[in-house]
């Protein structure tokens, strides 16, 4: 059984990590320097988050969006929350195509202090949304 059994429930969770992660001082810090839109397009279920940061703000976008996006990430909704619980080692999932990147390479490793801080607070934040153990 997958971990999000539908659309709302990534929603609910991995967009609301996204939303708490604004909170964050320092991806408040990095949000200032970016100018920057990444989609997370998700299978099982089928989803998608489009993260935009430009002129110090963050948005979080569910579903169709018209940003167009400067980085795409393609992977399935458990690969999402393994990743977000620090369990993947990106370059071999990347390599065996579970996570399959899109757009310029220097733009996506911009969001490693983002991803750092969003595999911080992943955990608490699963338990929290979901009510359910790792």
């Amino acid at each position: 059984m997958p971990v999000f059994e539908t659309a709302d429930a990534l929603y609910t969770c991995l967009g609301g990590l996204f939303e708490r992660m604004k909170s964050q001082t320092q991806v408040q810090t990095v949000l200032a320097s970016l100018k920057l839109t990444v989609r997370f397009n998700y299978t099982k279920p089928a989803a998608s988050i489009t993260l935009t940061a430009h002129n110090g703000e963050g948005a979080v976008h569910y579903g169709e969006c018209n940003e167009k996006p400067d980085v795409e990430l393609a992977m399935t909704g458990d690969t999402a929350h393994h990743f977000w619980l620090g369990e993947i080692n990106v370059m071999g999932a990347i390599t065996k195509r579970q996570i399959v990147p899109t757009g310029s390479l220097s733009k996506i490793m911009a969001l490693a202090p983002l991803i750092k801080t969003g595999i911080q607070i992943y955990p608490q934040h699963y338990q929290e949304c979901l009510g359910r153990e790792k």
